[in-house]
């Protein structure tokens, strides 16, 4: 029976995560279809991830009935209410071959901007004066330095060059920088209000209300199971202390916040969870059980926050208590005394991937967690728990 129990588990978190699946399919939206006939038509826009929105349009006319699904060559564009994202239907070239595509469109002027996002990464389109197009996909600067970056960077720069001839700096400034929303956007503003004066004014779609706001909180729930040892120390100071390690196997679910800064960083993302499980540990017949209540405060960096997958590192740090204690055959020992009244203070460390579900993120994560007694309330090494476990958790991000 023991060797199940993480079998079921398992069993037991992807139930949870399909029910929660089913309830985050839909993300309604007030909003607009333009036909091929130039007509537009309101109802509810079922909008999803940029993944989602570049390839098809759910939309339900005067937000009753069945959702219909549009596909670039069916439509013009669609666009949110409010003046929310505006999507266009464009023509472009990817990997050698022609595509009709669902473009976000995110800045109007002498120089017109898109964006598009597959699941090999993301590109942004150029449309400037006299017809010329020019498209590069999106790059961290630091790409450049990898086998073969300096021929794409000089691709990328033979497709942006045409569009951008009236100015040299603006040339010199795509050369040195790295290809992303928030640069493509100001680099092309800048360069059609100085250069392009009969375009009239930019006009930027999309009106980014998470740039509005320092702080961004996020609701998270998640559950998992850790495996590994911990180790109680004997708690009468006048004999020796035992080396008892005991294997231990908890079961858990966590609680908690998680916070974007904006205007910060989009990489950066701050976490405050509170996580409760069940100890089992174990070995020959000594058995300590309790309820673990853990407390993290820690950081995570996503590597492609703007991508359907997004690998994660993450770490900070915890305060431990084990709560309800109880020993089978551990004379000495504090389970057996039930006296771990004291703050255990560790520190955790992991990977893993967020991956975009609908408007919401579920996060799949492998961690290592260390804790140690401090014993605040009975002096310091008279009660010890050291625990480490290897940790296996997913979740939902709201």
């Amino acid at each position: 029976m023991k060797s199940r129990r993480p079998l079921f588990i398992v069993t037991v978190l992807f139930w949870c995560l399909g029910v929660c699946n089913m309830n985050a399919q839909t993300n309604p939206k007030p909003g607009y279809i333009i036909t091929n006939s130039n007509d537009t038509v309101t109802g509810v826009i079922d909008y999803k991830n940029d993944y989602r929105n570049t390839l098809e349009c759910r939309f339900q006319k005067g937000g009753t009935g069945e959702y219909i699904v549009y596909k670039p060559s069916e439509i013009k564009g669609f666009r949110l209410s409010d003046n929310g994202a505006y999507y266009l239907t464009k023509t472009v070239e990817i990997n050698h071959k022609q595509e009709q595509l669902f473009a976000e469109y995110l800045l109007k002027g002498g120089v017109n901007l898109y964006f598009i996002c597959l699941t090999d990464g993301n590109y942004y389109y150029f449309e400037g004066e006299n017809g010329r197009t020019g498209m590069v996909k999106e790059r961290d600067y630091l790409d450049y330095y990898e086998t073969n970056g300096m021929e794409i960077k000089r691709q990328d720069m033979d497709a942006l060059s045409p569009i951008f001839y009236k100015s040299a700096e603006t040339v010199e400034k795509l050369w040195k920088t790295g290809y992303d929303k928030k640069t493509l956007t100001k680099l092309v503003r800048n360069y059609s209000e100085l250069y392009c004066e009969d375009a009239g004014d930019c006009v930027e779609y999309r009106y980014d209300e998470k740039k509005a706001v320092a702080i961004i909180p996020h609701f998270y729930v998640g559950a998992g199971f850790k495996i590994g040892n911990t180790k109680p120390k004997f708690i009468n100071r006048y004999k020796r202390n035992h080396e008892l390690i005991l294997s231990a196997f908890i079961p858990n679910i966590t609680l908690g916040c998680d916070f974007e800064f904006p205007r910060f960083s989009k990489h950066v993302m701050a976490q405050a969870h509170a996580n409760i499980g069940y100890l089992s540990a174990k070995k020959d017949d000594k058995k300590l059980t309790g309820v673990t209540l853990k407390t993290q405060y820690g950081m995570v960096y996503k590597f492609n926050p703007e991508n359907k997958w997004s690998p994660i590192v993450r770490g900070g740090v915890s305060i431990d208590h084990l709560l309800w204690p109880s020993g089978e055959n551990m004379d000495y020992f504090s389970g057996n005394n039930k006296e771990f009244f004291d703050i255990d203070l560790g520190v955790y460390a992991g990977i893993g991937s967020n991956i975009a579900v609908g408007k919401h993120i579920m996060q799949v994560t492998a961690n290592y967690e260390f804790c140690s007694s401090i014993g605040l309330l009975k002096g310091i090494d008279e009660e010890s728990l050291r625990t480490s476990v290897f940790v296996l958790g997913i979740g939902f991000i709201f």
